[in-house]
Formats: C-alpha cells, structure tokens, sequence
C-alpha cells in the first residue's frame, strides 16, 4: 500500500519538473494581453477629456474675447484667435477646432445682450486604421457652449 503511494507521489514530482518556469512565461503573455488594451483604452480617454477640456475653454475665452472688443468686426477675428490659442495649448490644431457666434441682438455688442458661443473639436482616436473608417470612427466631435452677457454699460 505504501509503495503504490510512494510511485505516485515520485510521478508527480517528475511532472512539476518538466513544467518548471511555465508560470513564468504564461504570466509574460496575459500581461502583454491584458497591458496592451488597458494602455490604448487610457490614453484615448486622456485624449478625450484633453477635447472636452479644449472645447469647454474655446468656448469660455472666444466669448470674453468677444465681449471685451471694441466693434463686432474685430470681435468675431479676436475670438477666433482666442480659440486657436486654446486649442493649442490642449495639444490640438486651428483646424480640429470651430467656434461659432450667435448674437441676440443685431448689432452683436448691444449693450445688455448676451453673445453665445459655440465651439467644437475634433478629436481624432490613436490607432484607428483607415481601412476600419467604415466601420470604427476615426474621430470623435466634442462641443460646448457659453453665454457672455455684453456689458449694460457699455457704450453703443
């Protein structure tokens, strides 16, 4: 009886051997499986709260901008050039962004009125093949408003 039960215990132990340093190497792989996606995922989430962040400011700054400036002219160019700085300091380009102004009164800067400001960017997803453009968004839009209230006492 003890001898069946010494054969068994020394086959087992030969067992082990032969796949000693496996767990080492499966361990290796579902860490690459797992790190890999878990990376792509953050970094597209930081990217995207970067758009949320640019689009929400664009909007913020083009609307003071505009507000502040002496006619409706100057104030639509000012805006823009706020926005772009906007954008590019959230890391995205004139050309990923847009703002648009909406004027409550005619003209924009009626003492009183308010200017809403909206403004949106384009935030294009990393590692997005272009032969899955079809099928995946290669890009996401964000957008974002604000009113600026036009100063009651402001000359007309």
């Amino acid at each position: 009886m003890f001898r069946s039960l010494r054969v068994l215990v020394g086959s087992g132990r030969r067992d082990l051997a032969a796949e000693r340093g496996s767990m080492l190497v499966e361990t290796a792989f579902l860490l690459v499986l797992v790190l890999v996606p878990l990376l792509f995922l953050v970094g597209t989430l930081g990217r995207l709260q970067a758009g949320a962040y640019a689009a929400s400011a664009a909007a913020r700054e083009a609307g003071r901008t505009f507000v502040a400036s002496p006619d409706d002219a100057s104030g639509h160019g000012a805006a823009q050039s706020a926005s772009a700085l906007v954008l590019a300091a959230h890391g995205f380009t004139a050309d990923e962004g847009e703002v648009a102004i909406t004027c409550e009164a005619s003209p924009c800067l009626t003492p009183g009125s308010t200017v809403r400001i909206d403004a949106s960017v384009d935030v294009p997803l990393p590692l997005v093949p272009d032969f899955l453009s079809g099928a995946l968004p290669a890009s996401i839009t964000l957008s974002a408003s604000h009113v600026s209230p036009v100063d009651a006492f402001r000359e007309p």
